[in-house]
């Protein structure tokens, strides 16, 4: 079973998501998955069903919610979804993993339109899903891990809600991570409207990132100015307590052979690797950023994922 709440339009005719952005959020539960992911079948299903099979997977005490990135069509969301459940179960965690499915287009030419939808239906991931997830009682923690541009749909969700919106009047999330964040990286900068943004809604921040990411080298370099982007140079020297850069090339290095890395693969290989599982799963668990075993001392501020 694979739970995911979409943002894209949904084609009836053809029963078929499309890569268009939707007027509604819609609630899915995929039931039945062929040899290699290549069919899939489920239903459209109401909220508070959904919320109910979220609750049966373990989401009444934690819920895990997976933000893809750009250039990732419904069926790699689904497959990669997939893998981070598979990653984070096997190292011990007992919650719901679901995801938030915006509308990308799965091409590299459409970048832009991608950034643009994004931001768009960046309130959702809120409003539709941790909202009601926090709503629930008992009321869970809820994690996100976001990939690449999910990174920016996480951080422009969180600055379109204030306080009165969630219940208590103080509402995020217990982790947030980011993996290849495509999101300027002066933006994490203490004091920036990301770093407070995610010191607002978030207990702690993680962000794991490659120097070796050749999609992130290619968007700061050129489609976005020159800016570096946080999944590939890391934060500013100046950080939030609490906000963690965890600096991944040696792991890369040692665990992706020379013939794999490709431009594409190097901005997608933390969903093959065990040891960004372990890692993810001991911060999901909330186990000290500098005691944990996955992660070594480097020479400057940053920690080393060396598993």
């Amino acid at each position: 079973m694979a739970l995911f709440f979409s943002r894209r339009t949904y084609n009836a005719s053809k029963k078929k998501f499309t890569i268009k952005p939707a007027a509604k959020t819609r609630y899915v539960n995929i039931t039945q998955t062929s040899s290699g992911g290549q069919v899939r079948k489920g239903s459209i299903v109401k909220k508070s069903k959904w919320l109910d099979l979220v609750r049966q997977q373990g989401g009444d005490k934690e819920v895990l919610i997976y933000v893809h990135g750009f250039n990732t069509t419904q069926k790699g969301m689904l497959d990669r979804l997939g893998k981070i459940e598979a990653g984070v179960r096997s190292n011990g965690f007992k919650g719901a993993v679901v995801a938030f499915d915006w509308p990308s287009d799965g091409s590299v030419h459409a970048y832009d339109r991608d950034r643009s939808d994004a931001k768009a239906v960046a309130p959702h991931l809120v409003g539709d899903g941790m909202l009601p997830l926090l709503a629930m009682s008992p009321r869970p923690k809820i994690h996100i891990i976001a990939h690449s541009m999910g990174a920016l749909v996480v951080l422009r969700a969180f600055s379109d809600f204030g306080d009165s919106a969630g219940p208590g009047n103080n509402w995020g999330a217990d982790q947030v991570m980011f993996a290849s964040a495509d999101v300027d990286s002066a933006w994490l900068e203490k004091g920036a409207w990301g770093g407070l943004v995610l010191k607002k809604r978030s207990k702690r921040f993680t962000n794991y990132y490659s120097g070796r990411d050749k999609v992130l080298a290619l968007s700061g370099g050129l489609i976005n100015g020159g800016r570096d982007r946080a999944g590939h140079a890391g934060m500013p020297d100046l950080t939030t307590k609490g906000h963690w850069d965890i600096y991944c090339n040696e792991q890369y290095k040692r665990d992706v052979p020379k013939p794999k890395r490709s431009r594409i693969y190097s901005h997608r290989w933390w969903f093959d690797n065990d040891g960004f599982y372990r890692d993810l799963a001991l911060t999901i668990d909330g186990k000290g950023a500098k005691t944990m075993p996955t992660r070594k001392k480097t020479t400057g501020k940053d920690l080393a994922l060396l598993t």
